[in-house]
């Protein structure tokens, strides 16, 4: 079963190693590329707790970080916790629900003062008046260059893995340009968020329980096994 990653490195590397180890035969094509981008650290002095939604933002936050593991962090995934953990940031919260669970969490933790770690690109989300969110860009994701064969690898996968919303909106407009057919493609996303960003129309939608591979993968077997029979 072919499972297509078009998520950014590092994380299509685990991506690929994971599905090939539940069976699957990963097809890897990052439609982007993770940049770092400069950005001017504030005070910690300033924050109750840090808000980490994606390993990127640690990963490229550079030595800036360091200022800040006096303070408990709230993260959205156990991928995005260890390796906090790992740059020597306390872990307070680990969240499967997205930003808004890690900030309910933070909330009950009474930390109303947080620092988001974050890329350019952001899920919308409205803080609670009683919290205060400062938002600093540590890294971007930018367009990849893609081999001129993308239609006929997208075709040749069972199943598409999306790992974001933007890399599903992204990924339904490269299928409609290259003339694709959506009810012949299967599509396996982290969320609903994610699923909805990719639009209607697909062949068949599996979104995982949960925003990790394994989650992800189990539900994508059972889509392509249903959509089969």
């Amino acid at each position: 079963m072919k499972i297509l990653i078009i998520r950014p490195q590092p994380g299509n590397d685990a991506s690929a190693a994971r599905a090939r180890e539940a069976g699957f035969e990963p097809v890897q094509l990052p439609f982007f590329a993770i940049r770092p981008r400069l950005w001017d650290a504030p005070d910690p002095a300033h924050f109750d707790a840090l808000l980490v939604t994606s390993a990127n933002a640690v990963r490229h936050a550079g030595a800036a970080l360091s200022a800040y593991r006096a303070l408990p962090l709230h993260a959205v995934g156990r991928n995005t916790a260890d390796i906090a953990a790992a740059a020597g940031l306390p872990i307070a919260s680990i969240g499967e629900g997205g930003v808004a669970q890690a900030v309910n969490a933070a909330r009950l933790a009474r930390h109303k003062r947080l620092l988001w770690l974050a890329g350019a690109d952001q899920t919308d989300f409205v803080a609670p008046p009683d919290v205060q969110i400062e938002t600093r860009i540590t890294y971007s994701s930018e367009p990849a260059q893609l081999p001129a064969d993308v239609a006929g690898i997208i075709a040749s996968a069972d199943i598409i893995a999306l790992h974001s919303a933007r890399a599903a909106s992204s990924f339904a407009e490269i299928a409609d340009s290259g003339a694709l057919s959506r009810d012949q493609i299967r599509i396996a996303a982290f969320s609903k968020t994610i699923a909805d960003a990719a639009g209607t129309g697909w062949r068949g939608v599996a979104i995982a329980e949960r925003p990790d591979d394994q989650a992800l993968l189990s539900a994508a077997r059972a889509l392509v096994k249903q959509s089969a029979s």
